[in-house]
């Protein structure tokens, strides 16, 4: 019996590595006869495709010099970015995606790529969309995409996503806030938001969030600019932004003052130095260097007043989020990538939302990076739990000089009418 099924099993082997020669020999065949490697539609790529038929219209499109200081032209309508931040992006992103051509066909481009990939980030289009538009497999553009977007962000995080890392360019940045939106000693405006996507296999629950959906956050944190000074990508829609921050290197950062915030001033009225501190909602907890405002169970006219004054600020993040998705709109849709796909893509978007930025304000000089590399916290949230963390004394006492000084000395003549509208 044993004998009989040892034949039968070499006779499936023999039979199997038959098929597979006809197999491999009809492909040597189709070869010589010069039969297409990819189909009709892919195979028109140079022809039909949008970078050979759509892109050299927007390119020598007329009119667009004549466009008033508000408008944008064709070609940045279409990719988001001008002409001339294109071409800074190419010369940093080259030689990361460049491919080399074989004696069977030539590579796609660096520049096609690029750009089909900022098409995929300004609309937020299906891959088969893409395909029928560009002439490019899905299989590719899924590879092209996930590669062009890693290199983006490892190419311009040093340049336009700045940490700072001195006294001077954190009194920069609280000089701004305090003139625009007067709040003194401020840094920053920080908060989290949910990145949509689908569920990765076999994850459980962990990238559930309280809305329902799956996702990963983004913890950032703005200047008055709307630029991000600071973000952080990766961790499980179902941990807390309070809890998110916890275990960031922010935070790490701040406790060990490496970064080199300010010494606390001394503010007109006051009697102790108040500290340079960063603005938050009620997600976060209150510490010394992060302001929350008062829970509403607890609130006087006063406590009022430093609610609004704080909320002016805090909404600068809000709206550096809504800039962000409103420009790369894969960011209003739920994407279909796996975990790390997405990560990169938002980090991705994140950089050019700088870049962006950047050419509206230019930077005064090159601001050395924080030196980090901004963590995956899909490793550590797991091990972080959505309890209260309780504010010290210290932290309590710094919001209530707070709350004193914009009550008094530090007060604007319209918060009192405005509180009562809010």
């Amino acid at each position: 019996m044993e004998q009989d099924n040892d034949d039968l099993l070499l006779c499936c082997a023999a039979v199997a590595a038959v098929i597979i020669l006809d197999e491999v020999e009809e492909k040597q065949e189709d070869l010589r006869k010069g039969k297409p490697w990819v189909g009709p539609i892919t195979g028109s790529r140079t022809i039909h495709g949008a970078f050979y038929s759509t892109v050299p219209k927007l390119i020598d499109a007329t009119g667009d010099d004549k466009l008033p200081s508000n408008r944008v032209g064709t070609f940045q309508n279409y990719f988001r970015l001008s002409k001339e931040e294109f071409c800074l992006v190419l010369s940093k992103v080259e030689l990361e995606i460049k491919k080399l051509d074989t004696h069977y066909r030539e590579a796609i481009t660096a520049e096609e790529r690029l750009m089909v990939t900022l098409r995929y980030l300004a609309t937020g289009s299906s891959l088969t969309q893409l395909h029928y538009e560009w002439y490019i497999s899905v299989a590719s553009l899924s590879q092209i995409i996930s590669e062009t977007s890693r290199a983006i962000y490892n190419c311009l995080k040093d340049d336009f996503i700045k940490t700072p890392s001195s006294v001077q360019e954190w009194l920069n940045i609280s000089t701004d806030l305090e003139e625009k939106w007067n709040f003194p000693n401020a840094i920053g405006a920080l908060d989290g938001k949910h990145v949509m996507m689908n569920k990765p296999w076999r994850a459980g629950s962990e990238y559930h969030n309280y809305k329902g959906q799956e996702s990963i956050i983004l913890l950032a944190m703005c200047d008055a600019n709307y630029s991000f000074t600071y973000v952080d990508v990766g961790a499980q829609g179902r941990a807390s932004d309070g809890g998110v921050f916890e275990v960031s290197t922010l935070q790490a950062s701040l406790t060990s003052n490496n970064i080199n915030v300010p010494p606390a001033r001394l503010l007109p009225g006051c009697k102790e130095p108040l500290p340079y501190v960063i603005l938050a909602d009620e997600a976060f907890p209150l510490k010394s260097h992060l302001m929350r405002p008062y829970p509403k169970r607890v609130l006087t006219d006063e406590r009022r007043i430093f609610n609004y004054r704080l909320s002016r600020v805090r909404r600068l993040i809000e709206n550096s989020f809504g800039i962000l998705s409103s420009t790369w709109r894969i960011l209003l849709r739920r994407i279909d990538l796996q975990p790390d796909k997405t990560r990169s893509i938002v980090l991705a978007c994140c950089a050019l939302h700088n870049l962006i930025r950047s050419s509206c304000h230019p930077p005064e000089g090159t601001v050395p990076p924080l030196p980090r590399e901004p963590s995956n916290l899909a490793d550590t949230i797991p091990s972080v739990e959505a309890r209260p963390v309780r504010p010290t004394e210290a932290a309590k006492m710094v919001r209530e000089q707070y709350c004193d000084y914009l009550n008094k000395d530090g007060a604007v003549w319209w918060q009192r009418g405005s509180v009562k509208q809010w």
